[in-house]
Formats: structure tokens, C-alpha cells, sequence
């Protein structure tokens, strides 16, 4: 029997009588916003300023990463999902690597992914991603994370972002 349904479920196979019944089981599910991890040394908030775009105009995406533990952490990582519609401004991402804002970025289909070498303990990062509302539509982009390059096992995660671009 197949459930679309969200939330728990449990599965219960019962054989009365008879010889050993043998049986096969076959689960998928998907989340839009997976749990998050509590290991996970840093927090990521990422808030869209602008919801409504109209074409050919350019907002911005806020984003704080946070080391939440007492000590240096190594290698963070921020992914970025960005709703269909919105385009990263290359040139605004290079300069944030050239003011020390980021090591590195790179841009893999609708993901910005930042990169840092460190984080000081209990240190915050504020930065913008500037965004060009390219296609009109209403989106939703992937889920965003954030968490440790070497432990990518505990991952904070956050909403996808959600945007209307209106025609020019």
C-alpha cells in the first residue's frame, strides 16, 4: 500500500499460521526542509529582501552564518538555494572573496556555496548575495545549509527561499 501522506507511519506485517512468509519492503521520502542535526557547530539564517521582483531588477539575499560553539572551528560551508528565476551576480561573489568576506564560492545550478577556512569561536558572518530577477514566475528554491566541510554528516538546514518575478 503506497502513503503520500506526511508525518509517522508504521508498518506492520502479520502472518497467522503457515510456513515463514518472505517479504520485501521498499521506503522512500523526502523532506523540503530536512532536520537539522544538533552536532552541528554552525547556524545559518538566509532571508530573501525582497519577495516580489520585476524583471531585469536586482535584490538581494541576506545571509549570517554562526559558529555556536565556544571554540575555532575549520572548513564551514554555506549552500545557498536560490529559487528559479533569481541569478547570482558573479562579479558581487568575487568581490566578497577579494574583501575577505568568503575564501571561496562557487555557483552549482541554483546553489551558491561559500566557503570559509576557519571561524573564530562565537563568530557571526553577515554578508549579501546579490541576485538578478531574470525569468518571470513564482519559485521556491532548495532548502539551504550550512555545516562543517570534514563532518558534512551534521548539517544545519533552513527553508528554501520564495520569490514572485514579475514581467517588465
Amino acid at each position: 500500500k503506497m502513503l503520500q501522506t506526511a508525518g509517522r507511519h508504521e508498518v506492520e506485517l502479520k502472518m497467522s499460521g503457515g510456513s515463514p512468509m518472505p517479504y520485501s519492503l521498499a521506503v522512500t521520502y523526502s523532506a523540503t526542509t530536512p532536520a537539522s542535526a544538533d552536532e552541528c557547530k554552525v547556524r545559518l539564517a538566509v532571508r530573501l529582501r525582497d519577495t516580489n521582483v520585476r524583471e531585469g531588477a536586482v535584490t538581494e539575499a541576506d545571509v549570517t552564518v554562526t559558529n555556536v560553539v565556544n571554540e575555532h572551528i575549520p572548513m564551514p560551508v554555506a549552500i545557498i538555494g536560490l529559487p528559479g528565476g533569481l541569478e547570482p551576480r558573479h562579479d558581487q561573489l568575487k568581490e566578497l572573496v577579494k574583501a575577505g568576506k568568503i575564501a571561496a564560492y562557487e555557483v552549482i545550478g541554483r546553489e551558491v556555496v561559500l566557503y570559509w577556512r576557519d571561524m573564530a569561536a562565537q563568530a557571526k558572518v553577515k554578508l549579501s548575495i546579490s541576485l538578478v530577477a531574470a525569468v518571470p514566475g513564482t519559485y521556491t528554491g532548495p532548502a539551504s545549509r550550512a555545516y562543517q566541510y570534514y563532518t558534512d554528516e551534521f548539517k544545519h538546514w533552513v527553508a528554501g527561499l520564495e520569490v514572485t518575478i514579475t514581467p517588465r
